[in-house]
């Protein structure tokens, strides 16, 4: 990935902190559960299985837009790391 220019090596590097990572995973894990029973409920109205599984495509694809890019509310908690000290060479 060198070979980028460094505006998009940090646009694809995707770093967020922790605590939204935790936030996150949780909603998603809660948002596949209730898509899944949705997904269900709509094919079994209808009928059509295709028509569930499309419904749940379409609510998977929006969950992946909401969260894999790293959007700034993903980054609202950053790590402050302490700055490197130099060893004493002897």
């Amino acid at each position: 990935m060198d070979y980028l220019p460094p505006s998009v090596q940090k646009t694809l590097e995707g770093r967020i902190d922790p605590q939204s990572q935790h936030l996150v995973e949780a909603y998603s894990q809660h948002f596949l559960i209730a898509l899944t029973l949705l997904a269900f409920v709509i094919s079994y109205i209808t009928a059509s299985v295709l028509l569930g599984l499309e419904a749940f495509t379409a609510g998977f694809v929006l969950l992946l837009l909401a969260t894999v890019p790293p959007w700034p509310y993903l980054n609202r908690y950053p790590i402050k790391f302490l700055p490197v000290r130099k060893l004493h060479s002897t």
